[in-house]
């Protein structure tokens, strides 16, 4: 984790990219570095486990990444949006995710089409940015946002902030 998720302080750390998406350095680039090479290790990339936008993926438990992210999820990156936009109950305590990979190329999958994920809260880790093009552009905020190796964005998955990539 980078000394900047580690101080919590949410008001100070998290930039508001656009309406409702926000934005802060997570992870270290020797640490995402090795999340890719753990899940290029394994290479058993699916494109069939969603039906209406598919991706090319692998589920995080299939390099036994998930339990460490999950942990991540759950002390840094909720705790960011419960505070951020003033979340109250209990349902925010225990949330559950689907954590996975995404792997873009130009030659397999360049693109995802605007989608609304089934979630709650959405992360979108930067993993690299050994490519050109890119980016995830939500249409109603009219706005495409690129972060730095190690950031993190959130914002609602339901409703207000469809999203897809753009061709890399």
């Amino acid at each position: 984790l980078t000394k900047t998720a580690l101080t919590k302080e949410w008001d100070l750390i998290l930039d508001e990219s656009a309406p409702d998406i926000f934005s802060w350095p997570l992870l270290n680039k020797d640490y995402c570095a090795e999340i890719i090479r753990r899940a290029e290790s394994v290479g058993d990339w699916k494109s069939d486990r969603h039906a209406v936008y598919p991706t090319t993926d692998l589920l995080l438990d299939a390099f036994d990444f998930n339990e460490e992210y999950s942990s991540i999820l759950t002390e840094y990156v909720y705790p960011a949006a419960i505070h951020k936009w003033k979340l109250e109950g209990k349902q925010w305590d225990n949330l559950s995710f689907e954590s996975f990979i995404v792997k873009y190329t130009p030659n397999n999958q360049n693109h995802l089409s605007l989608h609304h994920d089934g979630s709650r809260i959405t992360a979108i880790l930067t993993l690299n940015d050994d490519f050109s093009g890119g980016g995830t552009y939500f249409d109603r905020q009219d706005f495409l946002l690129k972060r730095g190796v190690g950031s993190v964005s959130i914002h609602p998955g339901t409703i207000t902030h469809r999203h897809g990539a753009r061709p890399v």
